[in-house]
């Protein structure tokens, strides 16, 4: 007995060491792997080195430091994989939705990994969106939606979805905008999803009936009570909808009404850039208000405003960019200071190299 006690007390020999300190090293690579994911809250909070476990339409599962944490879908604004530059290498390199499609579907009929799945689709269709193919990118969702009915990137799809109509500004982009807002709705309440996105569905509806006309002051009444239910728990979509009322007052008469809440949302937390480039475009128009012929510096005020769309918030909606780009050249024009016709220029070059299609190029290209 006392023989095996004496064997059993042993130290490892030096080769078994080898081995443990290689076990061990190997171990602590692939836990330093696991755990290089980011998720961004809609708060701002923005947890890094996690490992997400999963994420469905009703909450987002991850674990760091050996604890597991679930969050409500609606809190949470962004999900980034360590492992997804890696898994869609090919197509993101070169931009290829079509490729991305085949690597999404891969990723969930063969590898059967939903998450690494629903975050290529949502991918693909915004680089089909992006290029102008419209009918793709809505594709791509609806393919989305019915491979997996319970993704947690299903709001970023309605989102996208509804961003599209609204922006091609005709009566058969709103009328779709209204029914995608109703769908949405529909979808939220009877599903049981996160009161968030029944809240975000309301302001859908809103800014469809807003774009089709209506009263001012009804609609400034109905964004004013979205604030109000979003700014807890959804200060994104608080964030949006207060651009959006400004929006309104500054084009009834409320400009300067429209610039403190703007630049409340510029001086806030908020990380949502779609509401921050929102802010900036619209401080732009509230400058160029402002200006004369014998008074030009608010026109150069606009113009760098509008500049800020462009260099500060170039993950933003293409719309607002465009937006942003045919104002910074006609605001160019108007204060014709030092270099303004290279400042018009370049914003030309943006403008037709990244949103050609847009109504705001065809717009410049009228000139």
């Amino acid at each position: 007995m006392a023989n095996t006690l004496d064997r059993l007390s042993r130290r490892p020999q030096p080769a078994a060491m080898k081995t443990l300190a290689a076990l061990s090293t190997l171990l602590l690579c692939v836990v330093a792997t696991a755990q290089g994911d980011t998720v961004t809250m809609t708060s701002g909070t923005v947890v890094e080195g996690c490992s997400v476990q999963s994420f469905n339409i009703r909450e987002l599962k991850y674990t760091k430091g050996g604890s597991v944490e679930q969050v409500p879908a609606d809190q949470v604004a962004k999900v980034e994989l360590k492992k997804f530059k890696d898994v869609y290498r090919r197509s993101l390199a070169n931009k290829d939705a079509d490729l991305m499609l085949t690597e999404a579907r891969n990723q969930f009929s063969k590898s059967k990994d939903v998450l690494m799945a629903q975050l290529g689709y949502l991918e693909c269709a915004r680089l089909f969106y992006a290029s102008g193919n419209d009918g793709g990118g809505g594709g791509v969702l609806e393919e989305l939606h019915k491979s997996i009915p319970d993704a947690g990137v299903l709001p970023d799809g309605y989102r996208m979805k509804f961003e599209n109509y609204l922006s091609q500004g005709d009566a058969a982009g709103i009328g779709n905008a209204k029914l995608l807002a109703q769908k949405y709705s529909t979808e939220a309440t009877t599903s049981a999803w996160p009161t968030g996105f029944a809240v975000e569905a309301d302001y859908f509806a809103a800014l469809a009936d807003g774009a089709s006309g209506g009263d001012a002051k009804a609609f400034q009444a109905k964004m004013r009570d979205i604030v109000a239910k979003a700014q807890g728990g959804m200060p994104i979509l608080a964030a949006r909808a207060n651009v959006q009322l400004a929006n309104s007052l500054r084009m009834t008469g409320g400009a300067d009404q429209a610039a403190e809440i703007y630049q409340a949302i510029l001086d806030g937390k908020t990380n949502d850039e779609n509401a921050r480039a929102g802010a900036w475009l619209g401080m732009g128009y509230v400058a160029m208000t402002k200006g004369d012929a014998a008074n030009r510096d608010p026109f150069r005020d606009a113009l760098m405003n509008f500049l800020r769309v462009r260099l500060e918030t170039r993950n933003s909606w293409a719309s607002l960019q465009a937006e942003a780009l045919y104002n910074a050249i006609l605001a160019a024009e108007k204060w014709g200071g030092q270099d303004f016709r290279l400042v018009q220029g370049r914003c030309r070059y943006l403008l037709n190299a990244n949103f050609g299609q847009s109504e705001w190029a065809q717009r410049a290209r009228g000139q």
